[in-house]
């Protein structure tokens, strides 16, 4: 098994990241909200009719709209929404895209997304009280990334803003984990308007696809 490079840069080095793939979920993310921003001005019903067939939900599933596992994923409710997972993809994105090549950081980031939708249905149909309400945003995938990083870089140190205020450093494992257990429990305890439970699949998909390609490591061109 290959040993992934250290991420962080030494003694004042910069370390070249490969952006490409990271840029185009960006873009795709701005167009779909300019999208559906521009819908609430000229024709707000087309609008609802957008959302209410591109939203993840599960009675869109249960009339056959199998592709709102896909097309949710770059869905936001909101301008805060929004920024905040493209800031969180603008770090983690490169980081993943140079460790595991393009096109294995796009699946692991749709996968990690479809699987947390796929959760969070699942938990819909089994106590649609707590967790049956539409689903949209990039959080699911994001935290597939976060999965991967915590499993192929345990040991980095990352440099986060604690409550968005206060920095810190701290290992990716942990990070990991403490990830993990908050969305743990706020999908138990159903706390605040989040989709805990799709954060928690994001979680699972994206350790699981770390697993795969640790045993099939991308071959390294110099």
């Amino acid at each position: 098994m290959n040993t992934p490079p250290p991420l962080l840069p030494l003694r004042g080095e910069e370390l070249p990241l490969e952006r490409g793939a990271t840029r185009v979920l960006i873009a795709l993310n701005g167009a779909f909200f300019a999208y559906e921003q521009w819908l609430d001005r000229v024709d707000p019903s087309r609008q609802r009719w957008f959302e209410l067939n591109h939203a993840l939900s599960l009675e869109g599933l249960r009339r056959g709209a199998w592709w709102q596992c896909l097309s949710f994923q770059f869905l936001h409710g909101g301008w805060i929404h929004l920024v905040m997972n493209l800031l969180l993809l603008h770090s983690l994105g490169p980081v993943m895209e140079t460790t595991l090549g393009r096109w294995r950081f796009l699946l692991l980031y749709l996968v990690s997304g479809t699987l947390g939708g796929i959760l969070h249905m699942a938990g819909a149909w089994m106590m649609p009280d707590a967790f049956g309400s539409t689903v949209v945003g990039a959080s699911a995938g994001l935290c597939g990334l976060l999965a991967a990083l915590g499993a192929l870089h345990s040991e980095e140190r990352l440099r986060v803003l604690l409550f968005l205020v206060l920095p810190m450093e701290i290992r990716a494992k942990f990070l990991l984990l403490g990830g993990i257990v908050i969305s743990a429990l706020g999908a138990v305890f159903s706390v605040g308007p989040i989709a805990h439970l799709a954060h928690l699949g994001g979680f699972m998909g994206g350790l699981a696809m770390a697993l795969v390609f640790q045993r099939n490591p991308r071959p390294v061109h110099r």
